[in-house]
């Protein structure tokens, strides 16, 4: 990360908040974007200057590992989503899964940018939350229960679809 380095917790009370620290971290994030999201949330990540900052990443390095894991995936293919049109143009770096069958009740929402920046909500479906822009160590726990999710996630046939 670079840019902002302030390791003050910031607390979020609604969506127009929320989409631009979203945003900052995207803006600043270089290699490792992970997202959990009930169904993306058009109002923060399915606008231009998000999906461009994703862009970035994905062609900056060939490192690049971009995940996207949606529990409510029916809306986010029937309505469309730039990040779901990216994917299938850049699927070598983005991923896009749903929670295993253990976890499709998971209802809270993360952002974690190269495992120092994070988001997150306690509940997927409200606006509020924390977020920090440089703290590793419990960017790295939220990173823990993101990688527990992923392992046991799987891929949605509607995503399939969009590759074909």
């Amino acid at each position: 990360m670079h840019g902002r380095i302030d390791s003050e917790e910031i607390t979020l009370d609604g969506g127009e908040a929320l989409a631009k620290i979203a945003l900052e971290m995207v803006r600043n994030c270089r290699r490792t974007l992970d997202i959990a999201s009930r169904h993306l949330d058009p109002e923060i990540y399915d606008n231009d200057p998000f999906v461009a900052a994703v862009k970035r990443i994905a062609l900056g390095s060939r490192l690049a590992r971009i995940r996207l894991l949606v529990t409510d995936v029916r809306p986010v293919v029937a309505r469309g989503h730039r990040l779901l049109d990216l994917s299938s143009r850049l699927s070598s770096f983005i991923s896009i899964r749903k929670p295993g069958r253990d976890y499709q009740h998971f209802n809270e929402a993360l952002l974690l940018a190269d495992n120092t920046a994070y988001i997150h909500r306690r509940f997927a479906d409200r606006y509020d939350g924390i977020a920090n822009h440089n703290d590793r160590q419990h960017a790295g726990e939220l990173a823990g229960r993101f990688e527990e999710l992923w392992e046991r996630a799987e891929t949605d046939p509607n995503f399939r679809r969009l590759h074909i």
